[in-house]
């Protein structure tokens, strides 16, 4: 597997984790955002970043992203949840409403404190909200794993508020049981600062020496310099001026630590990280879920850094928060749990970037530039997304929702129908045939705003749909057909190529998001699978040997579902299983075979044997760095059903939630809808169009046939059933206007 293979040799020329056990110190700098750590201003983060990585880390987690849900996710190594008591933890010899704290912890949880320096009051909360969750989230996986490994945990500071306790630093040091070994997050580690919002914020002298305390005993230690979040939080009682000031102060204070621990002797060789689990408030509530990270070895080197990947993403510059906690484990040389979702993050390779960037363009050598234009490219196709999104669906919406008023409106009226406007029909449908296929080649274009990038969709659409009517300029499906198989021949070569288009496109998948970072999406998958079905048949229609032809098309088919199945490609499992019961059907169809219960028994064993050659492939290639297909197997293996189980149970919840709010089942329905009016109503339109189209008629009936599958066997099945239908209605709508154009009214 290619993919794999370079991460390996990225590992093995750059091994920022798994080389020798030491030291880890983790610098949580919570509420800085991209933009800010990305200024050259602060020259000690830079020169920390020598030898070492730096990327945008993913910070989703199992609910709506908070603070405290980010660092039990950190804590925990998979997306968590965390409670309204998440902030409660406290030194032990102190008190909390008038109580000793270690007498208070004892009487909540049942386990004796022992020697612990720090305690968490509100686990059995957070036990209680990580249990709703399927993957059975533990939080403190971190923690616990580094004492079970015989190692120590500290932790220092907080970003307590003027009325609240916010020690959320404790949730990525504690242990199962919420206990930290070391250190503190008392108050007295703040200062007295009148020109500090209520008067105190972070004492870096302070918390200085209570980290130059625990050093020497500590293996992992984890400091909450909490004044960003605290800025954060206060936001909104400040002028805009006033804020920036405050965060410009804060930054060099926070650089200026960083300086001192670089130059601090005995943190020769230690492991850094530096870290904002959140972005700041308002990239939050617009769900802008990208941090920005560093990770280093103290003196490791003064070259420029790297771009952090991870075989989670995949992506050069880019990581899922679950991978820090196996990366810092991998550091200490102490084995992640099995709860562990993540990969440890390595050093991308020259040919990482060079693969994920959309062209014509290559990539800057600077990679502080590079890690640039990656956020501004991923936060255009997130505000981009949207809107786009939306017009599309809506268009096609509109467009079918129209057809099936204007059919039956002229049936029960006596009137011409649609099909009395041929080529008004042939345009707008062909323009939804044309649209995924503009959607791919827009980050071609390399626009710089969203005006810029919709106006140049639309122009791209209309000009593709253009293009397709001028070169097929005789009647018929033949505009569809061409697009249908150029959409189809991009797709894949795209999917060869490492999927830099996709990578980028508002339809393939957004890394803010973080729902899926490489293969083909479902968005793509159901486009792929509705594209290759429409452009062959209609192909073998036109073919003066059209069983000839059928050969090479069986081969095609074998060619998009190893593509789809591929791990190093198109990943995409549910594809795999709607695009083999799809093509397959349609190929029986082409073939003029019986269909029965043997038949669906037949493409089930198919489904199930190509699926099980590309997890063992999967598995014995990849080895750690296999897809979700290889992890999910090793897990049945292994005897991990209640792992699969709980796959199982989040793809049921997403289509169920996808299923309730989404457009994409607006779309879906509306399709469904045109489907069975054109596929049964009336009769004898159909008989004529399987007499003129029949091959044609063979694929739309196997798209709708996908169309089901995907539905029932994708997370986000709503999303790859609409995409799917999309192209086979168009096309069928068309057909059915062409078909009946003759028998219109003159009043055309």
């Amino acid at each position: 597997m290619l993919l794999g293979a370079l991460v390996l040799v990225a590992q093995a020329a750059f091994p920022i984790s798994g080389a020798a056990a030491g030291k880890a110190v983790v610098l949580l700098v919570d509420g800085l955002s991209v933009n800010e750590f990305l200024d050259p201003r602060w020259t000690h983060l830079r020169r920390a970043a020598q030898g070492g990585v730096i990327g945008l880390m993913n910070a989703r987690t199992a609910a709506a992203t908070s603070p405290a849900a980010a660092h039990v996710t950190l804590g925990a190594g998979a997306r968590a949840r965390a409670g309204r008591r998440s902030g409660l933890a406290f030194d032990a010899g102190g008190r909390y409403q008038g109580q000793p704290v270690q007498q208070l912890y004892e009487s909540l949880t049942g386990a004796a404190a022992g020697d612990d320096a720090v305690l968490f009051l509100g686990l059995a909360e957070l036990q209680a909200v990580s249990a709703e969750l399927p993957d059975r989230v533990v939080p403190g996986s971190l923690g616990q794993a580094v004492r079970d490994a015989g190692g120590r945990v500290a932790v220092i500071g907080n970003s307590d508020l003027f009325d609240a306790f916010r020690r959320h630093g404790v949730l990525l040091a504690m242990d199962a049981q919420g206990r930290v070994p070391l250190g503190s997050v008392s108050r007295e580690l703040l200062a007295s600062d009148p020109g500090f919002p209520f008067g105190r914020r972070t004492d870096y002298d302070a918390t200085w020496e209570a980290l130059a305390a625990v050093y020497p005993a500590a293996d992992l230690i984890v400091v909450e310099l909490g004044d960003l979040a605290r800025l954060d939080a206060y936001r909104d009682w400040l002028s805009p001026g006033r804020f920036a000031d405050l965060q410009d102060a804060t930054l060099s204070r926070v650089d200026r630590f960083v300086g001192r621990l670089l130059d601090w002797s005995p943190a020769l060789d230690t492991w850094l990280l530096v870290i904002a689990p959140t972005p700041p408030a308002p990239e939050l509530r617009e769900n802008l879920l990208l941090s920005p990270f560093l990770w280093t070895r103290i003196g490791g080197g003064a070259s420029l850094p790297r771009l952090a990947t991870s075989a989670t993403t995949r992506r050069a510059g880019i990581v899922a928060n679950t991978d820090i906690p196996p990366t810092i484990l991998a550091a200490l040389d102490v084995p992640p749990p099995p709860r562990m979702v993540g990969r440890p993050v390595v050093a991308a390779a020259p040919e990482d970037l060079i693969r994920d960037w959309p062209p014509p363009s290559a990539p800057p050598a600077d990679p502080w530039e590079a890690l640039t234009l990656i956020f501004r490219r991923a936060a255009l196709v997130r505000n981009l997304r949207p809107p786009a999104v939306q017009a599309f669906i809506g268009l096609s919406i509109a467009v079918f929702v129209a057809w099936i008023a204007w059919k039956l409106g002229a049936a029960a009226l006596g009137v011409p129908g649609p099909e009395s406007r041929p080529a008004l029909w042939r345009w707008v449908l062909s323009v939804l045939v044309a649209a995924p296929l503009a959607i791919l080649l827009l980050p071609v274009a390399a626009a710089a705003d969203p005006a810029t990038a919709g106006l140049t969709l639309a122009g791209l659409t209309a000009g593709l749909a253009a293009v397709a009517a001028g070169a097929t300029r005789r009647a018929g499906p033949d505009p569809f057909v061409l697009l249908a198989l150029v959409t189809t021949i991009a797709l894949v070569l795209d999917a060869v190529r490492g999927a830099p288009l996709i990578k980028s496109s508002i339809l393939g998948y957004d890394p803010i998001v973080g729902a899926r970072y490489y293969g083909i999406g479902n968005e793509y998958m159901g486009v792929l699978i509705a594209s290759t079905l429409v452009g062959t048949t209609g192909l073998i229609d036109r073919a003066r040997r059209p069983s000839a032809l059928r050969w090479a098309v069986a081969a095609v088919y074998g060619g998009v579902v190893a593509v789809l199945a591929s791990p190093g490609i198109g990943a995409n499992v549910g594809g795999t299983v709607a695009a083999t019961a799809g093509l397959a059907v349609t190929l029986v169809l082409i073939w003029n075979w019986p269909i029965s219960w043997k038949t669906g028994v037949a493409v089930a064993a198919i489904v199930f044997a190509i699926l099980a050659a590309a997890a063992a492939f999967d598995v014995a290639v990849g080895g750690n760095d296999a897809s979700h297909l290889g992890r999910a197997a090793a897990r049945a293996l292994a005897g991990g059903w209640d792992g699969l189980a709980g796959i199982a149970i989040r793809k049921i919840q997403m289509n169920v939630r996808l299923l309730r709010w989404t457009i994409w089942s607006q779309v879906l329905v509306a399709a469904l809808a045109v489907s069975a009016v054109a596929l049964y109503r009336p009769i004898e339109t159909i008989r004529r169009l399987d007499r003129a189209h029949p091959n044609l008629m063979r694929g739309i009936r196997g798209a709708v046939v996908a169309s089901r599958v995907a539905l029932v066997a994708n997370d986000s099945g709503v999303v790859a059933a609409a995409t799917t239908m999309i192209p086979a209605t168009a096309t069928l709508l068309y057909l059915a206007v062409d078909s009946g154009r003759d028998r219109s009214s003159p009043l055309r």
